[in-house]
């Protein structure tokens, strides 16, 4: 008895790029994906369903949910959500998708680990799919609440010069301590790994003196705001430096 491949697919998720985000993928109903003769493997970002060459009852379509190992999955992940599982469906002529933060779904999160996703994948019994799917990830404003003495003055810059950040004034932190902020004019794409290296500086007779060469970047963790004027909200994630 030998298996042929139905399904090989490549899962990618901007945030974790070039690795895969810690999930597992399993088939929703782990007992009636056996009893139609079906066998899943993962390797990393790797995931294969295969079936036995001389099964001829495959069902028309697999349910796989992406169980997470890791609670930052769904919060970094653009369209993701802690009520409801979002669903991916890969019907016939369709290889690749994107998860679609307007898409319905009806599949409630269960207790426990939440999904970050259920891929809904049409088979062909006669010919291997090959399928990719791919998570964007979410982007904020990058807000550095500047802490410390002489902090009415500091700028931060992009040596790459192609972010811009403006000042928002000041605002008082739950304990009482006044903290400057500057907040990046364009929303950043959240990464594992990010790529920009800001500084933050002070302007002086001589020129800029640099306070911190390289600023960090912000936790996994995004709040909504009021927009400028008042206009919408947007997404931000908030960053606490000193300068003492």
């Amino acid at each position: 008895m030998g298996w042929k491949l139905l399904i090989e697919l490549t899962l990618e998720h901007d945030y974790y790029a070039p690795h895969m985000p810690p999930v597992t993928v399993q088939p929703e109903d782990r007992t009636e994906f056996g009893r139609a003769g079906l066998l899943l493997r993962q390797s990393g970002g790797q995931v294969f369903v295969l079936a036995e060459d001389d099964n001829y009852d495959l069902p028309d379509t697999v349910a796989l949910d992406l169980e997470t190992q890791n609670r930052d999955v769904v919060t970094v992940t653009q369209g993701g959500s802690w009520e409801y599982v979002p669903q991916i469906r890969l019907d016939a002529g369709s290889d690749q998708a994107v998860l679609d933060p307007e898409a319905p779904s009806d599949v409630a999160q269960a207790p426990g680990r939440p999904r970050l996703a259920q891929l809904v994948i049409t088979l062909n019994h006669s010919r291997k799919r090959n399928l990719k799917v791919r998570f964007a990830a979410m982007s904020s404003h990058w807000a550095y609440h500047v802490i410390g003495p002489g902090n009415e003055d500091v700028v931060i810059e992009d040596p790459e010069g192609e972010v811009l950040f403006d000042p928002m004034g000041m605002v008082d932190l739950p304990d009482g301590t006044p903290a400057r902020v500057i907040r990046s004019r364009a929303a950043l794409p959240a990464r594992a790994r990010p790529g920009q290296r800001f500084s933050l500086s002070r302007p002086g007779p001589f020129g800029p003196r640099t306070l911190i060469p390289v600023l960090p970047a912000p936790q996994p963790l995004f709040a909504k705001v009021p927009g400028p004027d008042g206009a919408g909200a947007l997404i931000q994630s908030d960053v606490y430096v000193s300068i003492f």
